[in-house]
């Protein structure tokens, strides 16, 4: 079937609490889609309202593009919690109301610093909505469509993110003081999300539970160790994505000082290129991606991915090197990134599901979420410092590089199991 057609949604036996059939937890999914989109179409432009508007240092700008990731580093140790207590439901509630709602406090106020402290909150929560929802999608899909149904909601995540993203851009340009509100808007569509998360999630008990409800850090620890001693697989598929991540995160404290002191952009250029052109291949692609992942090992699909964000940095090197086609490079950097960043986001959001055991996606999945937030505690840092000593040009090669060696580890890594017959 094209995945143009109109799906259809089977119901699923055995599943219980409100969600019901598969079409109502999918419908339900798409509700949180929608308010999870217009929170993400203001966050993407966090870093250029604050160093445009806010007057932020770069110091600051760098952990501002750290706090995302960093903030998950409990990740796994929360959701193994999670795993072994089977309460994602009241989980998902408590940050929803008390780790996404306080950013609106920046309605009051201009302290980039008071930004960082609530966004360091708003992003934590992510340590619980992203695990949750990888087993949500697992519990409450079935296996035949669950890739597909995953590509239609990043797709209207997308849809929405997109024109609020433009729509912030334009906003600014009339009056920069909006931002109060958009913060506030931000807070409450982030938070609407995590709740209606919770509603799908009630009722559902982890396989960690229904197997043996095993608690207490000693044995999570050891279930750790096993992870990566006995999968093996799993241990170089993180290795290699931890490249691909320095690669992504080391020119993003850099990209936007770039377009203010290079290019000299408004918010309106700005909010175009990396809210719009930059999220369009999200929108386009992953309906389709999503089954492609299915028939392409997690390997294959993510280093072919790698080697298309080998020309994302190198569109902006060209364009530091040459002034006069600085700006159309720029948007022409956006639209690579918007097609490898389409690939790269349901490799992060599914791959480890690819690799976990029943009833441990959420462990699998927190384990993954946290060593993007330990690759995060340097990789910003690491782009900062080039760009001090170097320049703009040497960052963006740097960059390139490193997604170039993550692709070919991805790749090599596939094939060399294939020919021992491990992979089809």
């Amino acid at each position: 079937m094209s995945i143009f057609n109109r799906p259809s949604f089977p119901k699923i036996s055995g599943l219980r609490g409100d969600c019901g059939s598969e079409n109502r937890c999918f419908g339900m999914h798409l509700l949180s889609a929608v308010a999870g989109g217009i929170a993400m179409g203001i966050a993407i432009n966090h870093e250029y309202i604050a160093v445009n508007g806010l007057g932020a240092s770069t110091w600051q700008i760098t952990v501002l593009t750290m706090l995302w990731p960093v903030s998950n580093l409990l990740s796994v140790f929360i959701n193994h919690w999670l795993a072994g207590n089977g309460r994602y439901d009241r989980a998902l509630l408590f940050v929803g109301v008390f780790a996404r709602l306080p950013l609106g406090l920046m309605f009051f106020s201009r302290s980039v610093n008071l930004l960082l402290l609530l966004l360091l909150l708003f992003f934590g929560s992510n340590s619980v909505v992203l695990p949750a929802q990888n087993s949500i999608i697992k519990n409450r899909y079935s296996d035949r469509r669950r890739m597909r149904l995953y590509g239609w909601w990043v797709s209207v995540f997308t849809l929405f993110s997109l024109p609020v993203a433009m729509v912030t851009g334009a906003l600014l340009d009339v009056e920069f003081d909006y931002y109060r509100y958009l913060f506030l808007a931000e807070a409450v569509f982030g938070a609407v999300q995590a709740v209606i998360l919770s509603l799908m999630a009630r009722g559902m008990e982890t396989g960690a539970v229904r197997e043996n409800g095993r608690k207490g850090p000693k044995a999570f620890f050891v279930s750790l160790y096993h992870i990566f001693r006995k999968d093996r697989d799993f241990a170089w598929f993180e290795i290699y994505f931890f490249l691909y991540g320095i690669a992504f995160l080391m020119v993003l404290p850099v990209i936007p000082f770039y377009a203010t002191e290079r290019l000299g952009l408004d918010y309106k250029q700005y909010a175009v290129s990396r809210g719009v052109i930059g999220q369009l291949g999200v929108l386009l692609l992953s309906p389709l991606l999503g089954t492609r992942l299915e028939k392409l090992h997690p390997f294959r699909f993510t280093g072919f991915v790698c080697m298309i964000l080998v020309f994302y940095p190198i569109a902006l090197a060209i364009g530091d090197r040459i002034p006069s086609a600085g700006v159309p490079l720029f948007y022409v950097a956006f639209a690579i990134y918007a097609i490898g960043m389409a690939g790269i986001k349901v490799s992060w959001d599914i791959s480890s599901m690819h690799f976990a055991p029943p009833g441990q996606e959420a462990t699998y999945q927190g384990l993954h979420v946290t060593l993007t937030a330990v690759r995060a505690a340097f990789a910003p840092i690491l782009g900062s410092l080039i760009l001090y000593f170097g320049g703009y040009t040497q960052t963006f090669l740097v960059s390139s590089a490193a997604f170039a060696v993550a692709g070919f580890l991805f790749l090599r890594r596939y094939y060399g199991r294939r020919a021992q017959g491990a992979f089809r």
